[in-house]
């Protein structure tokens, strides 16, 4: 075979034109002011081919090609780099990857592809300025993500977005394809962020604390110092993320909560007996809320009801004392109380107030000690009984796109 060496080949002020008409939205993209070239071109099997182009995309941004191919061996080093590409000319591509078109934002891509003996392995830094998704396109072909709600968490204070995506791959693969490749490590990347959001804002800080629940002890609505130092980490993380919202939903669990709340229950129907003996003989009637028991009017009308709803179990002595009918039971108030929680219904209006008040808990903390606007904090619904892993006492939290 004849052997032939070329010592460099130059362009200059050169242009090429790249289009992909297999799109819903084709696309084309322009790159003039070419310039650079290519050396080593060889007819030796061992020869390495060096290029080195530059040039600029629509006009606009720099392009950056360089690398080193070894023509007859298949090996291959090349890194291409894309610098402040707008993202609304490429908006052909985010409509076929996701269904959206590009409303705003600028492109910088950093390509490294590296072949050793047909084996891919390839980086793809993404960086992204201002990035807003435009209209929806209908397409069935586009990944199902929630793609706002990774934009949200993905996006920095700035408004800037960074991904780090690694593919690697033999090319002896019948069903190998760098873009399909591609495009599942990216999609894998963004279901990461979007499945485990509070995980990715963790991350932010440093942190792999479970932020999307708030623990609470049985009956009460206070933060404890352990609550209150996850709140300043969320609070922190959101601060980052100023595109999210933060929906909370307090809880309250029957099991739990009820034995230490229906103290309040029986004291508050202990006030209303307490109201019908005032207003007997008032002039101006008196509501039980504005009622307060002294420790002797609580502990007389305890002896009272309890009397009154268990006859066989305590009655009054004839100078008017109450006693139990088995004096060596225990304590006379112990066991009336006790006993006056079995007749008292778990009221779902307590509960629900208490799961409101843990939701309120957390939305002052985090609004007034962590500095989040409290138009981006959002109390739902509190429920009572949800579904849950565990025997802990939660309200949960969620994220979504202001």
């Amino acid at each position: 075979k004849p052997y032939f060496k070329l010592g460099k080949i130059q362009i200059s002020d050169g242009s090429s034109d790249f289009s992909d008409l297999s799109l819903i939205m084709p696309f084309a993209a322009p790159i003039k002011s070419l310039d650079g070239g290519a050396s080593g071109v060889s007819s030796e099997k061992k020869s390495i081919l060096t290029v080195a182009l530059k040039g600029n995309a629509y006009d606009l941004s720099p392009v950056d090609i360089k690398g080193e191919i070894s023509p007859y061996l298949g090996d291959y080093k090349v890194e291409i780099n894309f610098k402040s590409l707008p993202m609304p000319l490429v908006s052909p591509y985010m409509v076929q990857f996701a269904g959206y078109k590009v409303e705003k934002g600028k492109l910088t891509l950093g390509l490294k592809y590296n072949v050793v003996n047909r084996k891919l392995t390839a980086s793809n830094s993404i960086f992204i300025d201002q990035f807003e998704l435009g209209e929806k396109v209908e397409n069935p072909n586009a990944v199902s993500l929630p793609l706002k709600l990774a934009v949200a968490l993905l996006k920095d204070s700035s408004g800037k977005i960074k991904i780090d995506v690694p593919i690697t791959g033999s090319l002896d693969d019948p069903k190998f394809s760098v873009g399909a490749i591609f495009t599942d490590a990216l999609v894998n990347v963004i279901s990461k962020v979007v499945t485990s959001p509070f995980n990715a804002l963790a991350s932010l800080i440093g942190s792999e604390e479970d932020m999307s629940t708030i623990s609470f002890a049985a009956g009460n609505s206070t933060l404890d110092k352990q609550q209150q130092a996850k709140l300043d980490s969320l609070s922190k993380a959101l601060n980052k993320r100023p595109i999210l919202n933060l929906d909370i939903k307090g809880a309250a669990f029957q099991e739990q909560d009820w034995p230490v709340i229906r103290e309040d229950a029986l004291y508050d129907l202990l006030k209303k007996r307490r109201a019908v003996e005032i207003n007997k003989s008032a002039d101006k009637k008196i509501r039980e809320e504005y009622i307060e028991l002294s420790d002797d009017d609580y502990k007389r009308l305890l002896a009272d009801m309890f009397i009154e709803k268990f006859p066989l179990l305590a009655e009054k002595s004839f100078l008017g004392t109450p006693k139990l009918m088995n004096p060596e039971a225990g304590d006379f108030y112990e066991i009336a109380k006790q006993k006056l929680f079995t007749i008292i219904k778990a009221e779902e209006r307590r509960l629900r107030k208490l799961a409101s008040a843990r939701a309120q808990a957390i939305a002052k903390y985090v609004v007034q000690k962590g500095g989040v606007p409290n138009e981006r904090v959002f109390i739902l619904d509190a429920v009572i009984d949800p579904k849950r892993d565990n025997k802990e006492i939660v309200s949960t939290l969620s994220l979504k796109t202001n």
